[in-house]
């Protein structure tokens, strides 16, 4: 699961610097990708999947794209079934980077940036997290 979600975090977040977007056809890959593991290790359980849930609707109300969106959800899907994932603190490493990440871009280009790709920040959100545990 680590190597398909480390090979598809270069061309997503490639996409996603350049686009501002991440293709369908990207996440329809990881999903397929994704697919055999989460078939095998379950769902887990169902109130951490609706925490996840209503967090990534909060920040789709809050600005973020429907692609960022849908990466998230397909990540806490495939990590929902470890009893060890915490979705809360997986997206307080994520907003925790992109807020990183916005400071730095507004430092290099002096002025505060309206819209960043989220993807490159959820990645590496996703790898501080998984190195912290």
């Amino acid at each position: 699961m680590l190597l398909i979600l480390s090979l598809m975090a270069i061309p997503i977040s490639l996409a996603d610097i350049k686009s501002f977007k991440i293709p369908n056809v990207y996440l329809r890959l990881l999903t397929v990708g994704l697919a055999p593991f989460i078939a095998v290790n379950g769902l887990g359980a169902i109130s951490h999947l609706v925490i996840s849930f209503l967090l990534v609707i909060t920040l789709h109300l809050c600005g973020m794209g429907m692609g960022d969106a849908k990466l998230l959800l397909l990540i806490v899907l495939a990590f929902n079934s470890d009893q060890q994932f915490s979705s809360l603190i997986f997206f307080s490493h994520l907003l925790g980077v992109a807020t990183f990440y916005l400071l730095v871009l507004g430092l290099i280009d002096q002025k505060v940036k309206r819209k960043i790709p989220l993807a490159p920040s959820i990645f590496v959100g996703l790898a501080l997290y998984l190195a912290t545990r």
